[in-house]
């Protein structure tokens, strides 16, 4: 089991009530990580989106993007981050492909990405994956509920904030 206590402990106050288009964000997921020279692909980066919304919604009492993680055979997806990007080479994404500049001026924001490349920026999109799968996970809980019927269900907020505060940040 892959935990990360004590990894996010960046927040101190609250700057409330920004949201960010999850499609850009994702972008600058990518922009990030190729600056790094880091591998990024579709899962990798739906695996990086989800890692920061849980960590966001736990600490800050948020959404950080306008749009909700869905279980999804390989983990938690954004659809329309996926479609919207599937067909990208996000290898040559750079910090000009992001519309939103105001997610470059958060600092806040910034920290977070930067906390996540630091703790998860090696790690292939198959352990990504595995990480989201784990035993108690959102995900996991989600799949395994008796009235799961079918892929693409949204994973409920209160799961996703409850555990990443047990298990990715000390608050």
């Amino acid at each position: 089991m892959y935990i990360c206590k004590n990894l996010f402990q960046i927040f101190l106050i609250s700057i409330g009530g920004i949201m960010y288009n999850s499609v850009e964000f994702a972008k600058y997921i990518a922009a990030f990580w190729n600056k790094k020279g880091a591998d990024i692909n579709m899962t990798k980066i739906q695996k990086l989106l989800y890692i920061a919304y849980g960590t966001w919604l736990a600490v800050m009492d948020e959404k950080l993007v306008n749009e909700s993680p869905q279980a999804w055979p390989y983990g938690p997806v954004f659809p329309k981050t996926r479609d919207a990007l599937l067909y990208k080479d996000l290898s040559s994404i750079n910090f000009d492909n992001v519309a939103d500049k105001n997610i470059e001026r958060d600092a806040q924001v910034i920290g977070l990405i930067d906390n996540i490349f630091k703790e998860f920026g090696s790690w292939p999109a198959n352990s990504l994956s595995n990480w989201s799968h784990q035993l108690g996970s959102p995900w996991e809980l989600t799949v395994n509920r008796p009235t799961f019927n079918g892929w693409g269900i949204k994973i409920n907020d209160s799961l996703i904030k409850t555990w990443f505060k047990k298990y990715v940040i000390e608050v």
